[in-house]
């Protein structure tokens, strides 16, 4: 793999200016964390580690990411796997979508060994925790539906939060317990048959 030369820690500087950074370098840190997460946990893992893995420096990741959280959050969680279907305006399909979309984000092992330790970093850190609510907010923004408009404030949908939230519980709490087809059928069974355009709280009778 490809090291860090000084002209990569040029253009690396002079990218704040405007000049785009080596993707080349981006794509080897991620792959790096990906990897050594599956291989090491996420408690034992290292920036100095995966700079080794990507053959790179830690300056190089430092440049391009805060720290390990939000490396890892960007790493396990990239924006394709984030993407939000478009709503159809069935109601039901809607929801499916949704709940489908979140098990294919959640339902790998990289995000099942990170998780519980990422969630606990992140919460700690108002920047990255600020990040992370925003890249899913931002995914959420082309989910549009008569169940329910996304908030302006660019906070997350309170359907999001229902779907999102069991996934989370189910992987933190439950440990073995797949997010399955069965999964996705219960959920999308439980959200449809009570949730409204008018009065989402309905949801929970």
């Amino acid at each position: 793999m490809r090291t860090d030369r000084p002209e990569d820690d040029k253009d690396s500087v002079r990218s704040s200016a405007g000049r785009p950074r080596d993707g080349r370098i981006d794509a080897a840190i991620i792959e790096a964390t990906r990897d050594l997460l599956l291989e090491t946990g996420y408690s034992a893992l290292s920036l100095s580690a995966i700079a080794a893995r990507a053959g790179t420096t830690t300056a190089a990741i430092y440049r391009r990411w805060s720290g390990k959280a939000q490396l890892v959050h960007e790493a396990i969680l990239p924006a394709e796997v984030m993407a939000m279907p478009s709503a159809s305006g069935d109601a039901e399909g809607d929801v499916r979508a949704l709940v489908e979309a979140t098990r294919t984000m959640f339902d790998r092992p990289e995000v099942r060994i990170a998780l519980p330790a990422l969630i606990a970093d992140t919460v700690a850190d108002p920047d990255v925790h600020g990040a992370m609510i925003s890249r899913f907010a931002g995914s959420l923004a082309t989910f549009r539906t008569r169940i329910e408009q996304p908030d302006p404030s660019g906070d997350l949908p309170l359907l999001a939060e229902v779907v999102v939230g069991s996934a989370i519980f189910r992987i933190l709490v439950r440990h073995d317990a797949p997010l399955d087809a069965a999964w996705v059928d219960d959920l999308t069974a439980l959200i449809s048959s009570g949730w409204t355009s008018t009065k989402p709280a309905s949801s929970a009778r």
